[in-house]
């Protein structure tokens, strides 16, 4: 889902879908759980569609159309980085509101038919925008690219989320006064080498922790990657993808991740550069000219956002660290993987300029 059709490799179903100790039956289980879903009758194949470092994406495809199934990591360390239920039950309140997402068509946890923890969605025929916008946009479409995103951002955070059904999603009372201790406690599971800036920077964020807002919808990973527009012009906001980490809390956490990858006004180097890289071309707006079209639209103060941007890049390098220990011990062998030998002490980097600390 996140890089489209081109990067597909095809192939048959019993080899992604394999039971333990049983390909057979996992394909064939793989094969009735479709067919009783979708209503489709199959036969279906599979194809993984590469990029992102999360979930699974792979592209179902049957006798009456295509749809989207995402599964766990193989070498998960964090099995709540990867909620699938959480995912479904978030596009299942979203789907009938004006924040564009897949619309979730099922969800099994269940190990016994081989299909294991499973969601299944509308496919979006889109394109992942890194660091150049697609060819065919023009050069300026880096600018409602980046509008376009936000504002999805900004309506997201206006939902009432009470009505929709949310109210035991997350717990909003005391969400920012945990996130250090939180994710301080995670990253020292895997600690394994020194890494200096995170405790400066947690020190700070725990003495300018700004007074709690109002609870919204916080998506939890957002950066423009996890939007997928039309492969044409004119740039079309079609999905915003990618709900595991979605949870009811402050949601201008969001809107630091987004604008601390936005744009060249960040300490050098950049840390993960090809992040939202079209944002420091042509015909992109600046981040405070994002900033105040956030805070017109969502009618949310963004005074405090240096506190935010340091929060959201630090708390991303609590996380990640986690791929770059699996890397280190052979586990993982990805160029993303890789990176983060540098990415992440680069992202303390940063969250330390952006509090003020450099």
């Amino acid at each position: 889902m996140r890089r489209g059709p081109a990067s597909l490799v095809t192939m048959a179903i019993m080899s992604t879908v394999d039971a333990p100790g049983d390909p057979g039956a996992g394909a064939a289980g793989m094969q009735r759980w479709l067919e009783r879903v979708t209503e489709d009758p199959g036969p279906f194949t599979v194809a993984p569609l590469r990029g992102g470092n999360s979930n699974d994406s792979a592209l179902v495809t049957g006798a009456h159309g295509r749809r989207l199934l995402r599964r766990p990591p193989s070498a998960a360390i964090d099995p709540s980085a990867h909620a699938l239920d959480r995912e479904y039950r978030i596009l299942v309140a979203l789907m009938d509101t004006h924040v564009p997402v897949p619309r979730p068509l099922a969800v099994t946890g269940d190990h016994g038919d081989g299909v294991g923890p499973a969601i299944l969605m509308e496919f979006i025929d889109g394109v992942s925008i890194t660091d150049v916008v697609p060819p065919g946009y023009p050069a300026e479409a880096a600018g409602s690219v980046g509008e376009q995103a936000l504002d999805a951002l900004a309506d997201l955070h206006s939902l009432p989320w009470r009505e929709l059904g949310l109210e035991d999603f997350g717990r909003p009372a005391d969400f920012l006064s945990r996130q250090v201790p939180r994710w301080r406690t995670q990253y020292e599971r895997y600690r394994h080498r020194e890494l200096a800036d995170l405790d400066r920077v947690a020190d700070w964020l725990a003495e300018h922790r700004p007074p709690d807002v109002e609870p919204g919808i916080l998506h939890g990973d957002f950066h423009v990657d996890n939007c997928l527009f039309s492969r044409g012009a004119p740039a079309t906001l079609l999905a915003v993808i990618d709900w595991e980490m979605s949870t009811i809390g402050d949601p201008l956490l969001d809107v630091g991740l987004m604008l601390a990858f936005w744009g060249s006004d960040r300490r050098q180097p950049l840390a993960m550069p090809r992040i939202q890289g079209f944002s420091r071309g042509t015909g992109a707006p600046t981040r405070d000219d994002l900033r105040r079209r956030y805070e017109r639209r969502s009618g949310r103060s963004l005074e405090r956002l240096d506190f935010y941007m340091a929060l959201a890049f630090w708390k991303l390098a609590a996380i990640v660290e986690a791929a770059h220990l699996q890397f280190a011990n052979g586990q993982l062998h990805s160029e993303y993987a890789r990176g983060l030998e540098h990415d992440v002490p680069r992202l303390l980097a940063e969250a330390a300029w952006f509090a003020g600390l450099d």
